[in-house]
This record gives C-alpha cells, sequence and structure tokens, in this order.
C-alpha cells in the first residue's frame, strides 16, 4: 500500500499539502491525515478524491506517538510523501509564558515531528519526499518568541543533516520556511494589535507557501521559503552580525 502522511491536516499549510497531494499523486493508495480535530479530518474526504486515513491524534502526547508506530508497524505501508505540518507557537517574554505553553511548544513542534519522522523512515524508499515545517523564525534567535523560534531552528537543523543522510537512499527531505502565514496560528499565540499589523504586512496565504514547498520539493531542494521577502531576510541573518539582529527583532517583535 503506497500512501502519504500529513500532520497538521486540519487546516493551514497542512490542509493545503493534502490538496496538493491528492492532485499530483495519483499512485497512492491513501492520505494518512493527522489532528486532534476528527470533524475538520472528515469534512476535508469530501474536497478531495483519494481516501483518506483519518488520525484523530494529538502527537504532542506520547501515548498517541506510540499509538501511531504500533498502528504504522503493522501496517506497513510504503510511504510517499511525509509532512510534518503540526505547530504551535506562543508570543511574549519568557517571564510571561505558561509552564504547559512553553512545553507544549517543544512537545509538538521538536518531540512529534521527530517521532513522527522516525518512524516513518524504515518505510520510505527510493522516490519519497520529506517536507518538514520549520519557519523563518529558524534563522536566528527572536526575543519575545524565543521558544518557538528555537524549535523551529531545531527542525531546520535536523532536516538539513537529516536530508544528508537519507539522500543515499534516494529520499529526499525540503525543510519548509515560510515568514508569516495567514492561519489559525496568529488566533492562538497571543499577538496583539502592534504586532499583528506587522505581521500583516509579510502575511503569505497558505495554499501559496504549500504550493511552492510542493514545488520545491518535487525539485528535490534542500530548503523551501516562499517570498523575496522572506529570501531576502534569510540573506540577512547570514551576512549581519547575529547581536544586531537580536536586537533589531526585540524591537519588533
Amino acid at each position: 500500500m503506497k500512501i502519504a502522511v500529513v500532520s497538521g491536516a486540519s487546516s493551514g499549510i497542512g490542509r493545503e499539502l493534502v490538496k496538493i497531494i491528492d492532485k499530483n499523486c495519483p499512485m497512492i493508495d491513501e492520505i494518512w491525515v493527522i489532528s486532534r480535530r476528527k470533524e475538520r479530518l472528515e469534512r476535508l474526504q469530501f474536497q478531495i478524491h483519494h481516501p483518506l486515513r483519518i488520525l484523530p491524534l494529538d502527537l504532542s502526547k506520547e501515548e498517541n506517538l506510540l499509538r501511531l508506530k504500533n498502528f504504522m508497524d503493522r501496517k506497513k505501508p510504503h510511504i510517499y510523501v511525509l509532512a510534518a505540518s503540526a505547530g504551535f507557537g506562543k508570543y511574549g517574554p519568557n517571564i510571561s509564558q505558561k509552564f504547559q505553553d512553553a512545553s507544549g511548544m517543544i512537545d509538538l513542534n521538536v518531540r512529534a515531528l521527530t517521532g513522527l519522522t522516525q518512524m516513518a523512515l524504515p518505510y520510505m524508499a527510493k522516490g519519497s519526499r520529506i517536507l518538514l515545517m520549520s519557519s523563518s523564525a529558524a534563522f536566528v534567535p527572536q526575543p519575545g518568541f524565543s521558544i518557538y523560534a528555537a524549535t523551529k531552528a531545531y527542525v531546520l537543523s535536523y532536516g538539513l543533516s537529516l536530508r544528508q543522510e537519507m539522500k543515499k537512499r534516494g529520499v529526499f527531505v525540503t525543510t519548509v520556511c515560510p515568514g508569516p502565514v495567514k492561519t489559525e496560528f496568529f488566533d492562538h499565540c497571543g499577538t496583539g494589535e502592534t504586532l499583528s499589523a506587522f505581521k500583516l504586512f509579510f502575511m503569505a496565504q497558505p495554499d501559496k507557501v504549500a504550493r511552492q514547498a510542493w514545488r520545491d520539493a518535487m525539485k528535490k531542494k534542500e530548503l523551501s521559503v516562499y517570498g523575496p521577502a522572506m529570501k531576502i531576510f534569510r540573506i540577512m541573518t547570514r551576512t549581519i552580525p547575529q547581536q544586531w539582529l537580536i536586537k533589531g527583532m526585540g524591537l519588533v517583535l
């Protein structure tokens, strides 16, 4: 059985990737969609042609990761595409962050993404693609958004090194690093009006980010950075002294 696996599939970039995979992968038998919100995954079935394997799991919880691994080991699928898209973030200085939010970002953005990827690797063969959802926040530490940025820096580092390892097997990893994307993310991250106005200037649509990510993955690119503004930002983070960038980010966020 040849499949695609998408986490964070109920909204945003994850949902758009499900639609893209459905359109571009006639060779797969079904798409495994993972999210906490079962009803949204069920509604998604009416928008695509492939059968969906609906897995209503919160992957930030270790017991759900183990359940998914056991299920995958029983089915032993051929995974043609893995898109690890689930994640969340909270703005604010660390001293004001709730413990649950701080640890939750690490659990979902780091542990769940890593666990999902590691359990899928044995079932991926030559020609398979992995898309790991990082962020432009990974390019530089960000005061006021430090935990989220640090988790995405982990994803960037992990993705680049995993890519080198998997190339020998013909499996290609693309780490996706968008800027702000118009999704439900900003409904839950604790932004204020000023920050929202600043982010709005660089805001991208999730379908456009997903399409760029898919094109880059098919071209076997190591990174997918959507839009000229974020590409310039990436160049800046590699040329301007980091302490200046950190100070500047602290003034903006």
